[in-house]
């Protein structure tokens, strides 16, 4: 005789399976007690995921693209914002770079509009020191709520200069006693009557050896003269090609600059473009020249 005989077989299978079935009926009511927990965590996670997409197609657009329309810091009433400089005459943006004017436009209403009201918004665009720290704040919308739970954060390094130059010529004018012309192409600066009802333009030298009575500028069909290379010289409209019938119409500029100056002479050249009614002490070098600036885009639900 066995252990346990035929008839006590069965008992003992079904202590074993009894045995078995209390970890797993353990682990299941674990299972169950915890399930709001991890319904939780998986509804926090996609809700976090969607607010950092949110965010970074926020920053995207508006470093990507100049807006629509793309003057739209003119006309006040943006569809797509848009902070990227536009250039007329490719007709694309230029990706990574802050437009002076557009972030001088830009309201917290329309900040906010381009997120939704379900989320709290704070940006702030501020200079960046050869650190690598933060310099002067250029400009900043919103306030930061540090109350806020899961405040989502995207940083990106643009380019900024307080001054649009829309006509240039850097490192190429250099002395050789020998008289030489420096064109702008292939992007010719370009006008509206619009805008010349809106912008001021500017000449700006960036002068190394030069003297006024050697160098002279033609735009389009009309010579200006020089007295002076050191102090910014306001741009008078008539040099301009407008169309007053069809103020909106873009009409092309031709800029060209002879000079000569002896061996070891250089110098930048800069057309700007300014709002009017700017003060001749903010055109300056220091305000033309692009810097690195950091982009600081903060949201969270509220």
């Amino acid at each position: 005789m066995g252990l346990l005989d035929r008839d006590s077989r069965g008992y003992a299978f079904s202590l074993d399976l009894l045995l078995a079935l209390i970890p797993l009926t353990l682990l299941l009511g674990l299972v169950a007690a915890d399930m709001d927990n991890i319904l939780f965590q998986a509804e926090d996670a996609l809700f976090r995921g969607s607010t950092e997409r949110i965010a970074a197609d926020a920053v995207s657009t508006l470093l990507e693209t100049s807006g629509e329309p793309v003057n739209w810091e003119l006309t006040g009433n943006p569809t797509v914002l848009g902070l990227a400089q536009y250039d007329s005459t490719k007709g694309i943006p230029v990706e990574g770079t802050i437009s002076s004017q557009k972030l001088a436009a830009l309201t917290l209403p329309q900040l906010q509009n381009m997120v939704g009201n379900e989320y709290g918004v704070y940006m702030t665009v501020s200079n960046i020191l050869s650190s690598g720290n933060n310099g002067a704040t250029i400009k900043s919308l919103g306030s930061y709520d540090s109350s806020a739970q899961d405040i989502i954060r995207v940083e990106r390094v643009a380019r900024y200069a307080l001054l649009q130059a829309v006509s240039k010529s850097e490192g190429e004018i250099r002395g050789s006693n020998i008289y030489r012309e420096y064109y702008d192409p292939p992007n010719k600066f370009v006008t509206s009557y619009y805008y010349n009802e809106t912008y001021d333009y500017w000449i700006v030298f960036d002068n190394h050896g030069y003297i006024p009575s050697n160098v002279n500028l033609t735009i389009n069909t009309n010579t200006i003269t020089f007295m002076d290379l050191d102090n910014p010289q306001k741009l008078d409209p008539v040099y301009l090609n407008l169309n007053e019938t069809n103020p909106n119409q873009f009409l092309n500029n031709t800029v060209k600059l002879g000079a000569v100056a002896n061996p070891g002479a250089w110098m930048n050249f800069y057309i700007v473009q300014v709002p009017k009614g700017t003060s001749s002490n903010v055109i300056t070098l220091e305000n033309i020249i692009p810097k690195p600036c950091r982009l600081e885009f903060y949201i969270w639900t509220v």
